[in-house]
């Protein structure tokens, strides 16, 4: 069973530069996802392994796609320039938080760790 990474990114090229790194590491990646609508609809499907997510995507707040990852127990990173760290880690205690701009050696260490988090390395 191949590890799949969940990218919600309305910006394209952001999105292709992730999905890039994510098969660069071997990784299937599920998206890139423009939209909650889209993310919601994609995870009728199944759960990824983890999941990259920006936080203002073009029809709302990445959250509802959150809260539903989170509760399937599915490792979160948000990527976002939108990023308030103490909201976010005060709703998703366990989420990794990379601001952009972010390097990709960070985002990188971010996934690996989130992979060995849910036994997925």
């Amino acid at each position: 069973m191949s590890r799949s990474v969940m990218i919600v990114e309305d910006e394209m090229l952001v999105a292709l530069d992730v999905q890039d790194m994510v098969e660069e590491a071997g990784l299937q990646a599920e998206g890139p996802y423009e939209t909650v609508s889209s993310s919601l609809d994609a995870l009728e499907s199944g759960m990824p392994n983890c999941a990259i997510l920006d936080v203002r995507l073009l029809d709302a707040e990445v959250f509802p796609v959150a809260d539903r990852l989170r509760d399937a127990g599915v490792p979160l990173i948000f990527h976002s320039a939108h990023a308030d760290e103490a909201q976010l880690k005060t709703r998703y205690p366990a989420a990794q938080i990379c601001s952009k701009p972010c390097s990709p050696s960070a985002l990188r260490t971010a996934l690996k760790k989130a992979l060995s988090e849910c036994g997925a390395e």
